[in-house]
């Protein structure tokens, strides 16, 4: 019986023993580099996050932060990385909306957005406006309805391309509102915004920051933007939402790790990047851009995921979006 006992508590240590080895990595993170992939050029909004919340995190987590631009493949290439990765927290990326909730209905994707990743925190939202060329008549968002449904397939506007936020809010207001906007894809917002200027498109829908400094040199005019409410950069341009009631479009920057990544290594993540993003000087900097800050928890980013995915993957269905 004693013997038997004594091998019953030698067996208890050895498992408790292998438990605490598998629970180190956890327990130790982060023990080496931390690498924040980005799937996308440098000088994409997603450098300027990553760029401000890097010295903070190396600071708390004393251990180097870098930054690695890893674009190709519409986003996929980095992301696909990110996901093929060791689930211990040291390398995660940071995504956008488009990438994670749009994309994979309108083209085929080398990975599944929710069951390849586990969600950290929403970095930033992107506030998207309309604007429209001076030469325009309309002055708000009802009158530039009303001159669409008059000019049924002849307004345009333009945007960063098929399936970006961008897209999908121009879609959602033609459905919402029964006009028929004609879209004219770029590839990126840069130059679609080059054509507004120039009076080679009517409308564009663009990130808010790109339209400031013009609208200031009465080169375009901010009719309204895609959140629920009024944006305190710019408190002068109404919601769409007040006009059209319940729209929302809206673009979004989140950090995700590789499924499976433990939960305290998750927790640790989410507190350290809410703790930067939340940083005054961070804040200011990204409100500047048009990039207010959300910095939610692991599982708001996985409700807004999931919610998402289903929200554009109904509008992409019934309005046809297919990839060039």
């Amino acid at each position: 019986m004693t013997m038997m006992l004594f091998k019953r508590a030698a067996l208890l240590a050895c498992l408790a023993m292998f438990g605490a080895i598998g629970a180190a990595p956890a327990q130790d993170f982060p023990n080496k580099p931390i690498t924040i992939v980005l799937p996308y050029p440098p000088g994409a909004s997603t450098e300027q996050v990553a760029r401000l919340v890097q010295p903070i995190l190396q600071e708390r987590l004393k251990q180097p932060v870098i930054v690695e631009n890893r674009p190709g493949g519409n986003g996929s290439i980095g992301t696909m990385a990110v996901a093929r990765s060791d689930p211990d927290g040291h390398t995660i990326v940071l995504a956008t909306n488009a990438l994670m909730t749009i994309t994979p209905h309108i083209q085929q994707m080398p990975f599944d957005p929710v069951k390849d990743f586990a969600p950290i925190t929403t970095a930033v939202r992107g506030i998207l406006g309309l604007a429209v060329h001076p030469s325009v008549p309309a002055k708000s968002v009802p009158e530039f309805i009303a001159y669409v449904k008059k000019n049924p397939k002849t307004v345009n506007y333009g945007t960063a391309g098929i399936g970006s936020p961008q897209h999908m809010a121009g879609l959602l207001l033609n459905r919402a509102t029964g006009i028929e906007l004609v879209h004219v894809p770029y590839k990126g917002g840069g130059p679609a915004m080059n054509d507004l200027l120039g009076g080679h498109i009517q409308s564009v829908v663009a990130t808010i920051v790109t339209m400031l400094e013009h609208e200031k040199n009465g080169a375009l005019r901010i009719l309204g933007i895609g959140e629920k409410q009024r944006f305190s950069g710019i408190p002068h341009v109404q919601t769409i939402s007040e006009t059209v009631p319940g729209f929302e479009a809206t673009s979004w920057l989140a950090f995700y790790a590789p499924a499976k990544t433990p939960k305290t290594v998750i927790d640790t993540l989410n507190r350290e990047l809410v703790f930067a993003l939340n940083n005054p000087e961070v804040k200011r900097k990204l409100e500047e851009a048009g990039l207010p800050v959300v910095a939610d928890k692991p599982e708001e980013l996985g409700r807004t995921t999931k919610n998402d995915l289903a929200r554009w993957g109904e509008l992409t269905r019934v309005m046809n979006v297919r990839a060039e």
